[in-house]
């Protein structure tokens, strides 16, 4: 691939055997005993990052297909985004600048996989009526809880030391105040406004926009602007240039994921009865990292509209993002000394997301 050769290598990831032999080992072996008696949603999120990480000391540990994630993979993985913005606007290749740019992408998949973990915790205040006298399932939960919330904290705990080595603290300021905005996605206007038939298309476009911002698109902006800071740690920065840097991250993390559920929703919805009311905002069940998510068709459903109604809208928000993409990638390429390798790599990841979007955008 072009932008391993440009970039350093296959996409900066985590792999759980980076906690060490006897760590990584007592969580998936914890979290495959977990599988065996109990559906704890930790078990979901291992398998995923088992399935999907690059080292193969873990995989003997893998399940069976049990926990499909239903999950596509970019045309442009994330986290190499971040060393692609970091090396276009130098005047030439920097090594040292570029390993700096990779290990904050790796510290953007410990993060997102961190706070996937946390969100696994199960409220036991209101168990299911059918287990709620049943002492053995509520031991396990309790067990699930306290390995999600360890494991996540542990890995906080590296993605924090990740950032204090770069001994920039405005890096440090940039990427906590992110984190505190992908936690806030979970009380954001999607999660707690139930849609009804009355609910304006609009209103409901909006609050998945701010939500999907939220998740996904906050962390990976700042990380971006994160590499414009490292390049230049000790001198004053252009508020425009991480602005553009931070608006083009955001706008890709939205719009991958637009893409993700498009390409869900287009399968999904030959097998929904669109009469049939939803039991929840994950009812027709795409996941991310191993976890259910609501998706726009979701929200859309639950308020009575068509899967016609549902397509349209996903095309005229892959319209506007595809737009903010273009123009945030403008700026950050006007920004650039020389036009180099990895600018145009920039161009030619954002057309070949733009054609991968209007592609998939469709009305059955």
């Amino acid at each position: 691939m072009r932008a391993e050769g440009l970039l350093g290598g296959r996409a900066p990831a985590f792999d759980l055997s980076l906690l060490g032999g006897s760590e990584s080992t007592f969580l998936v072996e914890r979290a495959r005993k977990l599988s065996s008696i109990t559906d704890h949603k930790i078990v979901h999120v291992i398998y995923a990052q088992l399935r999907n990480t690059p080292n193969s000391f873990l995989k003997p540990f893998m399940w069976t297909g049990r926990f499909s994630s239903n999950k596509y993979a970019h045309q442009f993985p994330q986290s190499m985004l971040i060393p692609m913005v970091g090396q276009c606007i130098l005047s030439q290749p920097d090594s040292e600048l570029l390993s700096l740019h990779r290990k904050m992408g790796e510290n953007l998949a410990i993060i997102n996989l961190a706070m996937a973990l946390h969100r696994t915790v199960v409220d036991l205040s209101t168990p299911p009526s059918e287990l709620a006298s049943s002492p053995t399932w509520l031991e396990n939960m309790e067990s699930g809880n306290k390995l999600a919330v360890l494991s996540g904290d542990i890995l906080l705990a590296t993605a924090s030391l990740n950032l204090a080595s770069f001994r920039v603290p405005k890096i440090v300021e940039m990427v906590s105040s992110a984190i505190a905005d992908a936690t806030r996605a979970e009380f954001s206007d999607l999660m707690t406004v139930s849609p009804d038939s009355n609910s304006e298309l609009t209103t409901l476009s909006k609050q998945w926009l701010e939500h999907i911002t939220l998740r996904h698109g906050a962390l990976l902006g700042e990380c971006c602007a994160a590499t414009v800071v490292l390049n230049s740690p000790s001198t004053a920065i252009s508020n425009s240039l991480l602005q553009s840097a931070r608006n083009f991250g955001s706008a890709w993390g939205c719009l991958t994921r637009l893409v993700e559920e498009v390409k869900f929703f287009n399968e999904a919805q030959l097998e929904v009865d669109a009469t049939e009311s939803p039991k929840s905002l994950t009812s027709l069940g795409f996941t991310e990292s191993g976890l259910p998510e609501p998706t726009l068709a979701d929200v859309c459903w639950a308020s009575s509209r068509d899967f016609a109604t549902v397509a349209e809208l996903y095309r005229s928000l892959a319209a506007s993002l595809v737009s903010q993409s273009r123009a945030a990638s403008g700026r950050l390429l006007q920004s650039s000394v020389i036009k180099n390798d990895v600018c145009c790599l920039i161009e030619e990841s954002v057309n070949l997301l733009a054609k991968e979007a209007a592609n998939c955008v469709y009305v059955h």
